[in-house]
């Protein structure tokens, strides 16, 4: 039941912070600017703080599909990028590299832009 209440909230977070920022047209160097100082912990886009501790439990997300709290907090990050307005994957890939300070690992690379794309609609 927590599971559920987490992601419900990750979600909820995601789809009304985007709908706040979308109203105004942004570049992409004023929306990069912003996704990375709300990645930051306490932030709107920061996902991780809250599964501290947690990041591997599972949750089913769909029938037939097990995510870790990592995992959905990858997808909600790399979602909530696309709703900000970021043109693509790549892109939102490059601010998490940048926000990480290290190369990103195959699950960042593989979530991220399942997320961008809304994967899991």
């Amino acid at each position: 039941m927590k599971k559920n209440i987490l992601l419900l909230l990750l979600l909820i977070g995601t789809y009304s912070f985007s709908q706040n920022l979308n109203k105004e047209k942004r570049s992409q160097a004023e929306i990069k600017t912003f996704i990375l100082a709300e990645t930051k912990e306490g932030g709107k886009l920061d996902f991780f703080t809250k599964i501290k501790g947690k990041e591997y439990n599972g949750l089913q997300v769909k029938p037939g599909l097990i995510m870790t709290n990592l995992e959905i907090a990858l997808y909600s990050w790399g979602k909530a990028n696309s709703e900000l307005g970021i043109e693509n994957s790549e892109s939102a890939l490059l601010i998490f590299q940048e926000f990480k300070g290290k190369e990103l690992n195959l699950r960042e690379k593989d979530l991220i832009p399942m997320g961008f794309r809304n994967d899991l609609k």
